[in-house]
């Protein structure tokens, strides 16, 4: 929708870069990140915990699953309309509303009785983190402006991309110290004090900011996403380890029919202009270099959930290391993706044009190198860590600069849905990644996947990520090539 008012709009605070006083301003960004660091690890920080949770509550195969799964697929399905609460509702009202729901449904979680309460409690858990999250990069672009906003979105982008492989790290951790005999137990309870001091300390640095007016709310556009992204998400995430049955297939074809039929309705309730706004602002989608920079997001974030799934099995099943050893290979991906994010912001502006496209050409080398020493020589360690390290900078240098170019180009009014559809592509891309490049490793490797076929197996699912990062290639190019107003060139 345009940024001027909609019939039956009231008037809002004028959103802008917020000036706040120096004790404010200075507290606001670690408060904010703290609150999405929760959020980004609880995507993964159970996955560790599952076998002592299963023994416990004797949960059923199913009852794990959803216990698993619960959290992330109530995330990504409730994004973007929590994105949009917030722009009509106030940011900092919806992150601390996001950010009570989490704790308490931690809470809930970590007290659990049943294996019924622990899925409701994960439920909620996701919808608190959908809440919360899209607060973080619309308040970024609203309250910080030039340099400050690069190490902002750069310190954004590090905490969104790290938080499955901190929290993989963190719930290994509180597992294995076995508090006073918490056991899984302690994953969701230490995100209770955090985020019980996110919340007190939010009610006194975040800005009370919103957007220019206040909406009638897009029912139809709220039940229709969040029914198409549930029936996109759930077979994508049930598929592989159900051996894809034809309901999975079918569930898929009508979420992606539904996508469609959302993005037609809310296109053409943007032309009406009417009394309710869109859920999506599809001006903001329509921005020039936006879905260039959304295709960088996507490809990136495909690759780290193939990374994710796939570098476990290769080296633990496949090489025969521990688990312990395949977290600190990993850990080299990680710590690449995490410098890489600290440092852009440092580089001057006009190598920041560029620098998304030298990201994923850098991408895509380090991934061929990776399958050509896989499938020539096996494991070398001295080579492939490394590589690892140098993917995953690549990754989180083209994803920061990618964000912080699309931030540039887009109108404040439109920094809700740009952040929406960033949170909401990272973890759906996540969820893709593991699903169709574990199910090509497997499909290389075969049932046992050790030994000699699990060479092929990796070389063919970092080939693709090269792939598709040249693809990706493709959309960073135009990015920097679309002129924006202001920039000289």
């Amino acid at each position: 929708m345009a940024t001027t008012g909609t019939a039956g709009a009231t008037a809002a605070p004028t959103a802008t870069p917020h000036p706040r006083p120096e004790a404010a301003a200075r507290w606001m960004l670690p408060v904010l990140l703290t609150g999405q660091a929760m959020a980004a690890m609880d995507t993964a920080i159970v996955n560790v915990a599952a076998p002592a949770l299963q023994a416990d509550l004797g949960l059923s195969g199913a009852a794990l699953q959803l216990a698993v799964a619960g959290y992330g697929l109530a995330y990504a399905v409730f994004l973007i309309t929590g994105a949009r609460l917030g722009d009509d509702h106030g940011y900092k009202r919806l992150f601390l509303l996001g950010g009570i729901l989490f704790t308490v449904s931690s809470l809930a979680c970590g007290l659990a009785p049943s294996a019924g309460v622990l899925v409701a409690g994960r439920i909620a858990q996701g919808v608190g983190a959908a809440l919360l999250v899209p607060q973080v990069l619309s308040l970024i672009q609203r309250s910080f402006d030039g340099p400050a906003k690069a190490r902002a979105i750069g310190a954004y982008s590090m905490i969104l991309g790290l938080g499955a492989t901190a929290g993989q790290l963190l719930g290994g951790l509180a597992v294995a110290l076995d508090i006073g005999g918490s056991s899984w137990r302690a994953a969701f309870l230490i995100q209770v004090p955090v985020g019980i001091a996110v919340i007190l300390a939010a009610r006194g640095v975040v800005p009370a900011l919103k957007g220019e007016v206040r909406r009638a709310l897009d029912l139809i556009g709220v039940v229709a996403l969040s029914a198409s992204m549930l029936a996109v998400v759930v077979p994508l995430t049930f598929g592989r380890e159900t051996g894809w049955p034809v309901w999975t297939w079918a569930l898929l074809a009508a979420g992606l029919a539904g996508l469609w039929a959302f993005w037609a309705y809310e296109r053409r309730l943007t032309l009406a202009d009417g009394a309710t706004s869109p859920l999506l602002d599809i001006h903001a989608i329509l921005t020039p270099g936006i879905r260039a920079g959304l295709a960088v997001v996507v490809i990136g974030f495909v690759g780290y959930g193939g990374w994710l799934f796939c570098a476990a099995l290769y080296i633990q099943t496949g090489l025969g290391y521990s688990a312990a050893i395949s977290g600190l290979v990993f850990a080299a991906y990680a710590a690449g993706f995490g410098i890489a994010n600290l440092k852009w912001s440092k580089l001057p502006p006009r190598l920041l044009t560029w620098t998304p496209a030298a990201a994923c050409a850098a991408m895509a080398a380090a991934n061929l190198a990776f399958a050509a020493i896989a499938l020539s020589a096996g494991w070398v360690g001295w080579a492939m860590v490394p590589l690892l390290f140098l993917a995953g900078s690549a990754h989180g240098l083209g994803f920061g600069t990618a964000v912080n170019r699309m931030t540039t180009r887009i109108a404040p009014a439109h920094a809700p849905a740009l952040s929406g559809l960033v949170t909401t592509a990272t973890q759906l891309s996540i969820v893709i990644g593991i699903a169709a490049l574990g199910a090509l490793y497997l499909a290389v490797a075969g049932p046992l996947a050790t030994g000699a076929s699990a060479g092929p197996a990796i070389a063919a699912v970092t080939a693709t990520i090269a792939v598709g990062a040249l693809g990706a290639l493709a959309g960073a190019i135009r990015l920097a090539t679309l002129p924006v107003a202001g920039e000289s060139r």
